[in-house]
């Protein structure tokens, strides 16, 4: 049950009192959701100290996990040319970890999360808005995370 949450919309997650389209993610993390991310590559630049110490909350509450950097790259190297995004590091995760669920408002990586040639078997879906908490609900990622 993993979520992979978008560097572009992590401050509106992490916001105090939550965004209304994040409330739905909280409370399914405070049930059995877990956050997948990888401190490496762009993500770790993108993200502030304090987004960073929020994270390692959740870490240590069970809810994120922590996909090494080291594992991504052969994903990364592989999607050159291939997205049209500039979140390589992203579709990586998703590929390495299993997780079939991502928050975002960006476009262009929603287009390639959703890319079948991409993200397969289960195909990728977004989450964007409150409306989406269905989603949740069937969230998956791979079994050794």
């Amino acid at each position: 049950m993993c979520i992979i949450i978008d560097a572009s919309v992590f401050g509106r997650f992490l916001r105090e009192p939550p965004a209304e389209e994040t409330v739905p993610i909280h409370n399914w993390l405070n049930r059995k959701g877990r956050i997948v991310y990888s401190t490496g590559g762009k993500f770790a630049g993108e993200i502030g100290r304090k987004a960073r110490e929020r994270l390692l909350t959740y870490v240590r509450a069970g809810r994120a996990v922590e996909v090494k950097a080291e594992r991504l790259h052969e994903e990364e190297t592989a999607l050159a040319g291939q997205i049209v995004s500039d979140d390589p590091h992203v579709m990586a995760l998703a590929r390495v970890s299993g997780a079939r669920l991502l928050y975002t408002n960006d476009t262009d990586l929603m287009t390639d999360f959703k890319n079948k040639r991409l993200i397969d078997d289960p195909r990728g879906s977004v989450y964007t808005r409150a409306a989406n908490a269905h989603l949740l609900r069937r969230a998956i990622c791979a079994p050794s995370l």
